[in-house]
């Protein structure tokens, strides 16, 4: 499971010695270098020979490179068939280029060793899980090895999954485990790279005993969550009240107003069904909001019948004697405002009786 060195800066560069990727798939390769060739440009040649192997300039390959790790890599877009072939990791040094080679085969079917994802991360004290298919083995980019038959990694377990699929485990993550990795097998190697992030910290610090630093952003988070959660509640029975109390109000200017009109309609109609109900003098009241004077004073014609009948008219009523006494009947002038007859009608003698009693008063 060694990794295979150019003869070119034979411990200078190190990568995978053979890759298997499905057409139209991606790959990344990586290719680790000396600290000595940091500032130096990095490439990717193809070709059996390294003396004529040539530099691939295609569109679907491109090259990036990592100083702070001493890394770069080099990913291929939508694989064709027609990409299998050996290749070159190199760098460009004065005088000659120093490389190391690896095979990469595209193949029509799923490969035999695969990946679901070639970068994988997690924080500080956590764990990652990867599930290498065809694989026998998980190591580092640098040749130490775990798998099912042996061998150990500092914090790294492997279990058989499914048959044909390795599961490895790195658990209590420090940063320094961030780096390249690989899965294999007796014929290749899936590269994987692991990331590990700096945990995060919500438990409030202080750097001076008698000063404390403000909540982090994630309990700010939580307050207010806490304070909505409380107030929530409140906010819903206050706008149900108000809700009610305004609901209260319409209906009783509703019932108000119709208890206006009611009594516009019905001031007269008394359940008792005396004609003395509809007197003159009530019908003054009604019209005018003032009591009649009934205390002897000689104002009494103010309520007289043909006056009010003047009063809703506009007309005064024939006093000659030509026998239309009972137009001016209060029962008449009740039902002039009313629309509605009275309750007992009076006979023309008592209408005649009436309004020669009016007539005496006004004379």
């Amino acid at each position: 499971m060694n990794l295979n060195v150019s003869f070119t800066g034979t411990q200078d560069i190190h990568t995978v010695s053979k890759i298997s990727v499905q057409k139209q798939q991606t790959i990344t390769i990586p290719c680790l270098y000396d600290q000595k060739y940091v500032n130096y440009p990095k490439y990717m040649s193809s070709g059996g020979v390294w003396i004529f192997s040539h530099y691939v300039s295609h569109s679907r390959m491109s090259v990036e490179d990592n100083k702070a790790e001493n890394v770069f890599t080099v990913t291929l877009r939508e694989a064709e068939v027609r990409d299998s072939g050996t290749y070159w990791c190199a760098v460009t040094l004065p005088g000659y280029d120093a490389g190391t080679h690896l095979y990469l085969q595209v193949t029509e079917a799923e490969a035999g060793l695969r990946v679901s994802s070639q970068t994988v991360s997690g924080y500080e004290g956590g764990n990652v899980t990867i599930r290498c298919h065809g694989a026998s083995h998980w190591c580092t980019i640098r040749g130490s090895c775990v798998g099912s038959d042996g061998g150990s990694l500092e914090r790294t377990a492997v279990l058989c999954d499914d048959g044909d699929a390795l599961r490895v485990t790195l658990w209590q993550l420090q940063t320094e485990d961030s780096g390249w990795y690989y899965c294999s097998n007796e014929d290749s190697q899936m590269p994987v790279h692991v990331t590990v992030m700096e945990a995060l910290d919500i438990t409030p610090f202080t750097t001076n005993p008698s000063e404390s630093t403000p909540p982090l952003r994630a309990d700010r988070r939580l307050l207010w969550l806490l304070i909505l959660g409380v107030m929530l509640p409140i906010i819903t029975v206050c706008g149900a009240v108000m809700l009610v109390k305004a609901r209260n109000k319409r209906k009783q200017r509703a019932e108000s107003s119709n208890l206006h009109n009611h009594m516009n309609k019905q001031q007269l109609l008394k359940e008792t069904g005396k004609n003395s109900e509809v007197t003159c003098g009530n019908l003054y009241e009604f019209m005018t909001g003032n009591k009649p004077d009934t205390q002897g004073n000689g104002k009494n014609n103010e309520v007289a019948c043909e006056d009010l009948y003047e009063i809703m008219t506009g007309n005064k009523q024939n006093t000659q004697g030509n026998g239309k006494y009972d137009e001016v009947a209060c029962e008449d002038l009740y039902e002039i405002m009313n629309g509605i007859k009275q309750k007992t009608q009076l006979t023309a003698a008592d209408n005649k009786n009436i309004y020669a009693s009016m007539v005496r008063k006004v004379k």
